[in-house]
């Protein structure tokens, strides 16, 4: 089979400082004088009283640790630098993996190419790291022989039995920009201590294309390629296993996508738990032309997450499929820009979709911004043009299109709620990190919506602390997180816990399932 091996996507081609040798001498000055400036933060913070400080009980490597990356982190925003990168075509090296095992997954079979992974964007083989690097002794999972048999182990996991292992795919974050799935990864804390503190017996880490390399939906096939591969290895109604989805900030999104393409689509069973680690749930923050843009986010000074407003909207528009115009784009481009991005696949937490489905808005309780937004429409337009243009431009803003049944992006509008049918979920989020606001939507809703649903949110905690190693955080505050993992965790545990979703999984499809057990699958 021939892959799809395409040049890198141009993300960052009309970034302020993309370009040789500004690129360079940006890079150089902010790497600089970030660096110049650490002595004087040591310095400036320890003499000044602890309740002066970003949190009180912060200790100077933690603030070190926050006012670096936050610095660091314009870099990508303004030069489209990025960091801890992979090209996902091309395997590891073996002498690189001590901790995992390295795996292709064949494309998204063509069966379940439905809904918004249907696209433009070549679906590829994917490439993912499994943890451990030698199977947990509970793992049973049905093997292939040459003639497609499956040979199933002496031992089959019934339903209700406590040995039924627990399996995670994991979803790094990064902002779809940085990061990898590698073990050497700083995002790799996450699924090595979620083995090592033994919470699951088995983590796939993907290796999705990062927007370098794609654009959305891109990130979804990749994943969805990963469960339908993970569904497949267990053996449908052979050898049970209880699925966990895990991401961590832009990964929270991307499984908070693919769970509602599952839900949606319906082609394979629902995973039994999300487990959302400061996950980014509205992505229309980084549009200019969105509420969401006009709503100002906390904890700016306690958080390492940066607004960069144009540079980061360029990003986030290259990320989605739309390209960079010099001139306005067309009203008709900015309707279809605007449809993408306040979907419930892309921003579910945005004001926009939000108010579409009746919940209530976290962001702005008062209603305050979005009077803002609404007045700066009218102001943008000509006088002459207020009273015949203002409407359209007021709909397209705020994606107010009527729902369409061919439209993949509607989909979710079939369901009565937002988050109906979503499975046992455990959202952790700092309370010291800029998606404070945006996480409690998402909670709110999730709750509303009746999602078994438990929350942590961590003390004085920036974004995504579980990627950050106890040198660098406190190890108290770790400690509390994992804790709380954990015991969510053992909720899986017996044969009642989310009765429906196991059910479903024995027959997700019955041609589907049929395909499975006979390894018939197109791809």
């Amino acid at each position: 089979m021939i892959y799809d091996q395409n040049p890198p996507y141009p993300h960052y081609d009309h970034l302020p400082y993309a370009k040789e040798p500004w690129k360079s001498i940006y890079v150089f000055y902010r790497l600089f004088t970030t660096l110049a400036l650490v002595p004087f933060w040591v310095t400036y913070y320890s003499i000044l009283p602890k309740r002066y400080r970003p949190r009180a009980s912060w200790n100077l490597r933690q603030i070190v640790n926050v006012n670096f990356t936050r610095r660091i982190f314009k870099v990508t925003e303004v030069a489209g630098v990025t960091w801890g990168t992979r090209d996902p075509t091309v395997a590891p090296d073996k002498s690189s993996l001590k901790e995992t095992r390295f795996e292709w997954v064949e494309p998204l079979p063509s069966q379940f190419q439905t809904g918004i992974v249907k696209d433009t964007v070549p679906f590829t083989r994917v490439g993912c790291y499994i943890w451990p690097k030698e199977a947990h002794p509970a793992i049973q999972k049905v093997r292939k022989t040459e003639d497609n048999q499956h040979l199933i182990s002496s031992l089959d996991l019934e339903t209700g039995n406590e040995d039924v292992p627990l399996v995670g795919i994991f979803m790094h974050g990064g902002g779809y920009c940085h990061m990898s799935a590698h073990e050497s990864s700083r995002t790799s804390r996450i699924p090595r201590n979620l083995v090592k503190r033994k919470i699951l017996q088995e983590v796939y880490a993907v290796e999705y294309r990062l927007l370098q390399h794609a654009p959305f939906p891109a990130v979804v096939q990749d994943a969805a390629a990963v469960y339908a591969h993970v569904v497949e290895q267990y053996g449908i109604k052979h050898s049970k296993c209880k699925i966990i989805l895990i991401g961590d900030s832009s990964g929270g999104n991307l499984v908070l996508s693919l769970a509602r393409w599952l839900r949606d689509e319906g082609h394979l069973p629902l995973p039994h738990g999300l487990l959302l680690l400061s996950p980014s749930c509205d992505t229309s923050h980084a549009l200019p032309e969105t509420l969401s843009s006009y709503i100002p986010r906390p904890n700016q000074f306690t958080d390492y997450l940066v607004d960069t407003p144009e540079p980061r909207a360029l990003l986030q528009r290259t990320f989605l499929g739309f390209k960079y115009h010099v001139d306005a784009p067309s009203i008709e481009e900015e309707r279809r820009l605007m449809e993408v991005v306040h979907s419930e696949y892309v921003s579910p937490c945005s004001p926009i979709v939000l108010k579409r489905w009746g919940h209530e808005l976290k962001q702005d309780p008062e209603g305050e911004h979005e009077a803002r937004f609404t007045r700066h429409i009218f102001k943008r337009l000509p006088t002459d043009l207020r009273n015949t243009r203002a409407p359209e431009n007021l709909n397209v803003v705020t994606a107010q299109v009527s729902v369409d049944g061919d439209n993949p992006y509607h989909k979710s509008c079939r369901f009565p709620k937002l988050f109906g049918d979503f499975p046992r979920t455990l959202v952790v989020c700092g309370d010291a990190e800029r998606l404070v606001r945006e996480v409690r939507s998402l909670v709110a809703a999730m709750t509303a919506d009746g999602v078994d649903l438990q929350v942590h949110w961590a003390r004085d905690a920036c974004h995504d602390p579980l990627m950050l190693s106890e040198f660098w955080w406190d190890r108290t505050v770790l400690e509390e997180i994992w804790r709380a993992v954990k015991g969510w965790a053992k909720g899986f545990e017996g044969s009642d816990v989310n009765s429906k979703y196991r059910d479903n999984s024995l027959d997700p499809n019955p041609e589907v399932a049929a395909a499975l057990k006979a390894g018939t699958l197109e791809t």
